[in-house]
């Protein structure tokens, strides 16, 4: 296990990525660690201060499902994504919004240790515009459009962007995006260099459960149609897939852990697994 120290020393092989953007995401269960949220929180103002543009997006799903389960409401999926009726909206946006804020509050509390002052910000309504995707889901939403100028403004004043998956449609309504498929989408919409998407698992396993430490399109998209990929791993290889297609040179899966961001990007192979074209 390499130290903080360690890290911070090697940071120098990291500054060859200065200035491009990357995209951190991760999924509400790894905010049940306070360590580990520490931890992450800590390598996003060292890429920060480096040089490096981060964005981070996430997700809350334990919390929602655990919310919902308090209320009476069922937890239902189809192919990783939640079904969303009005009443589970209204726990989803709740949710988000309180993972958006402990997030903020950690990365603030931790910008004493850059030389370079990086401040959170948290970006919600007006980011997404969402159509409704199939029925079954409810008011679960598609990208349609994304305001990258809004991000471009924000970290081109040195801030980083904490954004929480949710659209709105052409009449107001809200929308619950994947925030997997939310990521992807946004990839596009910006000049993304990478995407590390923090997880429960060390990476894509394989039928024998193994870790896969590399894997091309053609691969990936071979993990879903024989259904190696299941649950909520489907939307994350859909999402890669689609975002390498539109010039992502490289995605990372890996396991959140003590500074799993800064040990990702440390060497060629990574720790996790490695999505390329």
């Amino acid at each position: 296990m390499i130290d903080t120290q360690e890290l911070i020393e090697a940071l120098h092989y990291i500054k060859k990525f200065r200035n491009q953007v990357f995209i951190i995401k991760f999924s509400g269960e790894i905010l049940l660690d306070e360590n580990v949220l520490e931890s992450i929180a800590t390598d996003l103002v060292l890429l920060h201060d480096v040089g490096i543009r981060p964005v981070v997006m996430h997700g809350a799903g334990t919390l929602i499902s655990s919310n919902m389960e308090k209320m009476g409401l069922e937890p239902r999926f189809i192919r990783g994504e939640r079904v969303t009726d009005e009443r589970t909206l209204d726990v989803v946006v709740g949710c988000l919004h309180r993972v958006n804020n402990k997030i903020i509050d950690k990365i603030n509390h931790n910008t004493a240790i850059a030389s370079d002052t990086a401040t959170a910000v948290g970006l919600t309504g007006g980011l997404f515009k969402a159509k409704r995707k199939r029925k079954e889901l409810g008011y679960v939403g598609d990208v349609v459009d994304v305001n990258s100028k809004l991000i471009y403004d924000l970290i081109g004043c040195g801030y980083i962007p904490v954004i929480l998956p949710v659209g709105i449609d052409e009449e107001g309504n809200l929308l619950n995006i994947n925030a997997d498929i939310a990521t992807g989408e946004l990839a596009k919409a910006l000049d993304v260099t990478k995407i590390i998407l923090l997880t429960n698992v060390g990476g894509v396993l394989g039928r024998d459960g193994r870790l896969i430490g590399r894997l091309t399109v053609s691969e990936t998209r071979d993990l879903i149609k024989n259904k190696v990929a299941t649950k909520g791993m489907i939307p994350k290889l859909e999402s890669s897939v689609n975002a390498i297609s539109e010039g992502v040179e490289r995605i990372h899966i890996v396991r959140a852990g003590k500074h799993a961001i800064l040990g990702e990007l440390l060497t060629e192979e990574g720790t996790g697994t490695m999505i390329t074209k």
